[in-house]
């Protein structure tokens, strides 16, 4: 096969890998999803580019393998049937579909060995599916942390300067400037990030099992991610919090998702760069260190 050939082959891999992430944020706009169902397999495919090189060099796929590969990237539009028996909410074209696609692509575009590159982006993808399942039952080891999580809430929101009450997991405001009576918020375990969190946990677990670092490292950086991830959901309520105190309730549903997804997206990026670069932060550190040391 030519490189050009090639190249060819490969752009209309990922291509067709690209197109379906389009439905699914089609079908998770009309279920009122927003950009959380399309975040992990949009994550899954950005796994899969940087594959690229590694899927250069296996071979075209047979003609068995591309009917059978055929077939699973026609079915993938069936699974919904499938999925919304176990999981009645599911969307018509979510992450289980999507998962039956790129395998189904993998068939047609390449031999069976390259089914391995595929293990990653796929488990991501597949793990994701179970976060609704999991964090709701998670919530529950959640509730006897609330009255201390809002508690670091209520110390942002008096560092900020608005005066706040905290009592257990609720907060009370007692002089909203837009307006005439004290507001009262609960907070519920979905508030601190069950969900997210169990997100960054899968994005971390995928993201590691590729590194060669030690098993040490792995988990410090993953635990310090997740307690990361914990204190940046406590910085959106206590945001949330702050909106609904000068503009009252009416523009904080606006906020409320986005700024949710944006301090999720910038954390995980931030998160990943440092990790990436921790040598180099670790030896521009380390002299620093020492002089405060003598």
């Amino acid at each position: 096969m030519t490189r050009s050939s090639l190249k060819d082959r490969l752009n209309l891999f990922y291509l067709l890998a690209l197109a379906p992430l389009f439905l699914i944020l089609y079908f998770g706009y009309i279920a009122h999803r927003g950009v959380e169902s399309w975040i992990i397999p949009f994550y899954g495919f950005l796994l899969l580019y940087i594959k690229k090189s590694k899927l250069s060099a296996f071979a075209e796929a047979n003609l068995m393998l591309r009917v059978i590969g055929l077939l699973l990237i026609s079915t993938s539009f069936f699974v919904y049937y499938v999925v919304v028996r176990f999981y009645p909410p599911a969307q018509f074209y979510g992450a289980a579909n999507y998962t039956v696609h790129i395998i189904g692509l993998f068939l047609v575009f390449f031999q069976t060995r390259a089914l391995q590159e595929a293990y990653t982006p796929v488990f991501l993808i597949v793990a994701a599916t179970a976060i609704p399942f999991f964090g709701s039952r998670l919530e529950a080891f959640l509730w006897p942390a609330l009255p201390f999580l809002v508690q670091i809430m209520g110390l942002i929101l008096k560092v900020l300067g608005i005066p706040a009450t905290i009592v257990g997991p609720n907060v009370f405001m007692l002089e909203p400037l837009n307006s005439s009576s004290p507001i009262s918020l609960s907070v519920i375990p979905a508030c601190i990030g069950i969900y997210s969190v169990s997100t960054f946990s899968i994005l971390i677990i995928v993201t590691l099992s590729e590194d060669p670092s030690s098993l040490r490292t792995k988990l410090f950086w993953s635990i310090g991610g997740i307690i990361g991830t914990f204190f940046v959901n406590i910085i959106r309520v206590s945001f949330i919090f702050v909106v609904i105190y000068y503009s009252g309730y009416e523009k904080w549903t606006e906020i409320h998702k986005l700024i949710g997804y944006v301090l999720f997206l910038v954390w995980l990026g931030c998160f990943f760069l440092i990790f990436s670069e921790r040598q180099a932060i670790k030896n521009a550190v380390q002299p620093l260190w020492q002089r405060i040391r003598r």
